[in-house]
């Protein structure tokens, strides 16, 4: 090989040996999951398509459940069973929550039981989704067939 030849492919290693690699490319959802920043998300309330509250989310009129959004997977705290799916934000900034699952142990408090499924049945599907700058922070989920709820993030006393 004559030194014509390997003058170029010479140049083309130290070329690249002189750039830096690539950025990594962004998170397919377009950033930070907000959800799982906050972590733990107390529901507050809940109201039907036709704005009427939906009472079975609030078992004796409390608010018992907490949402906790990490890595994708969704689990359900505070009620009687276990209650987990999945979530991810889909490419119109939509909440999506999936394959909604429960364990089915028995209590003796029917209306904790009652709230379990309901709080299961108002969180699967699709919503629009806003989380308001306040302290603690306040989430409101908008389903497309006109349910809305609202959370609270669950923080630390000031």
């Amino acid at each position: 090989m004559t030194m014509r030849a390997l003058l170029p492919a010479a140049c083309l290693v130290l070329l690249a040996a002189c750039t830096t690699a690539p950025a990594p490319a962004p998170p397919a959802d377009g950033g930070t999951d907000a959800l799982a920043q906050v972590g733990r998300w107390n529901l507050q309330g809940a109201v039907d398509a036709q704005g009427q509250p939906v009472a079975d989310v609030l078992p004796g009129g409390k608010a018992v459940h907490a949402a906790v959004f990490a890595d994708g997977r969704l689990s359900v705290e505070g009620g009687c069973n276990h209650l987990g799916g999945r979530y991810q934000v889909d490419a119109r900034g939509r909440l999506v929550v999936s394959e909604m699952q429960s364990t089915l142990m028995a209590c003796e408090d029917t209306a904790l039981m009652t709230a379990d499924s309901a709080v299961s049945a108002l969180l699967e599907g699709r919503a629009e989704w806003a989380i308001a700058e306040s302290w603690p922070e306040q989430l409101t989920l908008r389903h497309d067939d006109g349910r809305r709820s609202h959370w609270r993030a669950d923080r630390p006393a000031q």
